[in-house]
């Protein structure tokens, strides 16, 4: 068997670390669908931590499964990375300056926060004054609160190159340490959504795992469950292992 199938368990909603904020029309959208459909389509990606779980891709599937009622959220556990990656955001409109109240050097001196590049070839660092992670989600937000109103955001991969038009520019955002993001969620905070980026080997997707499992129940016996059903998928051939890259609508 593919050894990330191994890697499936039912975690109870509790254990679960969100370090992220989430989008309230995105989130409506997808508690709809995981109701009308009885499932979860993809697993949540997550990394032991104490004795709890960070959350690295899946926000929204948790706080959907968690709104419907659900105990238990399928996850799919990674080693711990060493750090999250901050993806680019391409956003039209967004012009950031020192009068807004951001700090913006030319260089990357003290706490960079983002890099902004322009359709011009033009880059600014976004500062923090303070030192420390806290302080750098405190600027995101900011930041973020300066995207012009119902602006959409096009995400770039965090080395991904990208060809501006005029008026669009690039938001490229630094990297947190795992503990970082924790410290982040142990203070009361989260970061804006779509701005960590973590890099998995093997991505287990379509599993389709009933809601109805994942309800209410005793662990063990909830994870024997998923063991014998991803066994018996696996034994009618209805699992696929692709090795080059996907390119997934959402």
């Amino acid at each position: 068997m593919i050894r990330s199938l191994k890697d499936l368990r039912l975690v109870e909603t509790g254990c679960l670390i969100l370090h992220e904020a989430h989008d309230e029309a995105r989130l409506a959208r997808l508690k709809s669908r995981v109701e009308a459909e009885g499932e979860q389509r993809n697993p949540v990606i997550a990394s032991p931590y104490e004795d709890r779980f960070l959350v690295l891709d899946g926000a929204h599937r948790v706080r959907a499964m968690t709104e419907l009622g659900a105990r238990f959220v399928l996850v799919q556990l990674v080693e711990p990375p060493e750090r999250a990656e901050g993806w680019g955001h391409v956003v039209r409109g967004f012009e950031p300056d020192g009068r807004n109240g951001l700090l913006i050097g030319e260089s990357p001196n003290g706490e960079v926060v983002a890099e902004v590049e322009s359709a011009a070839g033009e880059t600014a660092f976004v500062l923090s004054e303070e030192g420390g992670p806290l302080a750098r989600s405190r600027v995101m937000w900011e930041l973020q609160a300066l995207y012009p109103e119902g602006a959409s955001v096009r995400r770039i991969e965090p080395d991904g190159a990208v060809r501006l038009t005029n008026g669009e520019a690039l938001i490229r955002y630094g990297a947190f340490a795992p503990e970082e993001l924790v410290e982040i969620v142990a203070s009361g905070s989260v970061l804006p959504a779509g701005v960590t980026r973590f890099r998995v080997e093997e991505r287990v997707l379509g599993v389709r795992y009933p809601l109805e499992r994942m309800m209410s129940g005793e662990p063990r016996a909830r994870n024997v469950e998923l063991r014998r059903f991803v066994a018996e998928r696996w034994a009618e051939n209805r699992v696929r292992y692709y090795r080059e890259p996907v390119v997934l609508f959402e």
